[in-house]
């Protein structure tokens, strides 16, 4: 995937590409200005040790995988990225901004291209487990105008997006 500019709602231009070793840095980067409830809710851990494993699957991801970067002047704003589950045609997704960039469209943005790439590439569902408390992600989802069903399993929701229902103006 070439670099896209996509206009973010505060009129603002980031570019969207696909994450590549040269990006490892920025990713661990990225994860070090989450504060401590941003990390639980991404990593449903407030000091996960993964950090290093996790930058590297979104940097040199396995086969089937693709993440996406947004950058604002160069600096890494937000990824997104999806793994093939077991399920054919199916790919659990997540997505993660900074705090700063909330509410700026950097999730949107990243979700919309994400999903345009999965499309093209057979997956009709993505999957992801979602903490309760979780409402940025819960917002991006539902105010995306996503066709998703939820699950709640105690504090987590186990959310499904049905990819094959979304029409070309979402």
């Amino acid at each position: 995937m070439q670099s896209q500019a996509v206009c973010l709602h505060d009129g603002a231009t980031a570019m969207v590409r696909q994450l590549n070793a040269d990006d490892f840095d920025a990713v661990v980067e990225l994860a070090d200005t989450l504060s401590d409830e941003e990390r639980y809710l991404r990593f449903f851990t407030l000091h996960p040790s993964h950090i290093a494993d996790w930058a590297k699957s979104l940097t040199d991801p396995p086969a089937g995988a693709i993440a996406l970067g947004a950058y604002d002047h160069g600096e890494l704003v937000g990824v997104a990225n999806y793994i093939p589950t077991t399920e054919p045609h199916r790919a659990e997704v997540a997505v993660l901004v900074a705090r700063y960039q909330h509410d700026r469209g950097v999730g949107t943005a990243l979700l919309g291209r994400l999903i345009g790439i999965a499309r093209q590439s057979g997956v009709r569902h993505f999957v992801a487990e979602v903490l309760a408390e979780n409402n940025a992600m819960l917002r991006l989802l539902t105010e995306s105008h996503l066709p998703i069903s939820i699950q709640r399993c105690e504090s987590v929701l186990n959310v499904d997006v049905d990819l094959d229902l979304i029409t070309q103006d979402q």
